[in-house]
């Protein structure tokens, strides 16, 4: 049951969904590191996207000018993870819209990012080299939803009587502050291609804030569960 400053949590087993926000939002982030050791001619986490990480071929690729050579012999490992990831929050987050806060921001934030969560899975589908059309569109038209439903949900947290902390951290502050600065990386995506902007560092910008908070919130999540098991069983 749910009364005024109480918490609605995910539904049993809570645990459960917690530990798979930890292990989706991680496994996203570091399959990017045996993949990038197993790149053939080479791989720069600042300059590369994690797009090229995922092609499925091998060749030149980039501006006439300034190619790059790209080939990723573990792209399917790669492309499964956002697959199977993407598809995990995308459920999650909407498991989760109580947990958020309850209300119409809760439930804004649970739809953007579920709705996040499902454009990275679209990443993983279309790779871009099979079609770099849709494959940006899913990654660019991904990256802003995240981050929109980040400040949604951390506007929703804010509002919310009941304050969760992560460490001293206020956590409707943090996500708000994850959100604005994830769209921020978002809206450097959009820039000029002659600003000659480190895509790997602005593509992880704006993607990885939406990973983070699912890890952080995921956490919080299995830590409070083993708290009010301790307080059950100190109280029997």
């Amino acid at each position: 049951m749910a009364g005024s400053g109480a918490i609605r949590v995910s539904p049993k087993p809570e645990r459960v969904w917690a530990l798979l926000a930890v292990l989706a939002g991680i496994a996203t982030i570091l399959i990017e590191i045996p993949a990038a050791l197993l790149s053939e001619g080479g791989y720069s986490f600042a300059q590369q996207p994690i797009s090229h990480l995922g092609m499925t071929g091998c060749g030149d690729w980039g501006d006439v000018g300034t190619p790059i050579e790209v080939c990723s012999p573990a792209h399917p490992f790669v492309n499964g993870v956002s697959i199977i990831s993407g598809s995990m929050l995308a459920i999650i987050a909407f498991i989760w819209h109580d947990w958020i806060a309850p209300g119409h921001w809760g439930r804004c934030g649970s739809f953007l990012l579920a709705a996040g969560g499902m454009l990275l899975a679209g990443t993983g589908m279309v790779p871009a080299d099979i079609d770099p059309t849709l494959h940006a569109v899913f990654g660019f038209g991904g990256s802003a939803i995240q981050n929109l439903g980040l400040i949604a949900a951390g506007i929703a947290l804010i509002r919310w009587p009941e304050k969760r902390w992560i460490g001293p951290v206020e956590f409707g502050g943090l996500t708000l502050g994850l959100g604005v600065f994830g769209l921020a990386g978002a809206l450097l995506l959009a820039t000029p291609e002659n600003w000659n902007l480190p895509d790997g560092i602005v593509e992880r910008a704006a993607s990885y804030p939406f990973l983070i908070w699912f890890i952080l919130a995921g956490w919080m999540q299995l830590r409070d569960a083993s708290r009010r098991k301790r307080e059950l069983a100190s109280g029997s």
